[in-house]
Parts: C-alpha cells; structure tokens; sequence
C-alpha cells in the first residue's frame, strides 16, 4: 500500500523512478526547501534535482516560490494530491519522513538498477507479499498501464536474477 500511496502522490505516475519519490519526501519533510536543500541532504547533482523539480512542478505535485532573502533561490513546497499521497503512505511510518525515505532508499538498494521505477518496487512488494505467484497475478496487481509495459518491468527484473518467473 505504501508504493500505491507513493504512486498517487505521484500523479499516478508508476513509471515514476525511487528517487523521484524521495524528492519528494524530502521537499515534504522540509517544506521552503531549495534545489540546493535538496541537493545537499540527498547527495544529488544539480542537474537531477532540477530535472526532477521540473517534472514534480509541471504534474502539480510541488508549487515554487522566490525566496524573500534571494532572488535567485526558490521556496519549494509539496501541495495538492501530492500531500495527500504522501500522508497516507506516511501514515504507515508514524509520520517519520526519515522511515519513508529508508523505506524508498531500501527498495532501490534491492532494485540495483540505475533509476527504478514505482512499477519495479511494486512488482517486488507484490511478490514479497504473495510469497510465490504467477506473472498474471503479479500483471494483475500492478496498475493500469500498456501490458507491454508491464511485461518489460517483469522481465528486465527476472532477467537482472531479482526475480524468478514459475512459468518459465
């Protein structure tokens, strides 16, 4: 349910990468943050917190405002579904953002890819769950999407050894 939650804050985006995600935790936990805020804490280039600011601004996910003390600096702040989103999957953490954002860091520890997605942890949380299940129950607990999609999130994580497909 947390990646669900994660996935809503994310505009329904499950495509959406780990890191995006822990973004925004982030921006949540210290809400007026800057790029470099965010940069600093997470241990993040410029170039992607810009990248993906830029994209958490267009989906309505942050609003960005001058910085009273410098102009060129800007206040970033969660708002919307996005703070919905997260909230509930913060709910299951008692509110700690640091929980959260191991939670996020852990999955892509496991994930071992250089951006993993939403999809990818979800895949692993539902197999994590269901102990042993088929690729269409696993296809039936993702979200709405391209089959083709879907099926390439599986086999690129059966063909990368994290996970094994009984069919098969």
């Amino acid at each position: 349910m947390i990646i669900d939650h994660l996935v809503e804050a994310l505009g329904n985006e499950s495509s959406s990468s780990l890191r995006r995600a822990l973004i925004l935790a982030d921006i949540d936990q210290y809400p007026g943050t800057t790029q470099a805020g965010i940069m600093e804490r997470l241990s993040l280039d410029k170039s992607t917190v810009k990248r993906e600011t830029d994209w958490l601004f267009d989906y309505g996910c942050i609003r960005v405002q001058d910085c009273e003390n410098d102009g060129r600096s800007k206040k970033i702040e969660i708002c919307g579904y996005s703070k919905k989103g997260l909230d509930a999957a913060l709910g299951y953490f008692d509110g700690r953002h640091e929980n959260l954002k191991m939670f996020v860091t852990g999955f892509a520890k496991i994930l071992k890819q250089e951006k993993p997605s939403l999809r990818d942890a979800k895949i692993i949380a539902a197999l994590t769950e269901k102990k042993t299940a088929s690729k269409q129950d696993i296809m039936d607990s993702l979200y709405e999407g391209s089959p083709a999609t879907q099926n390439r999130a599986f086999n690129k994580l059966k063909e990368e050894g994290l996970i094994e497909d009984a069919t098969s």
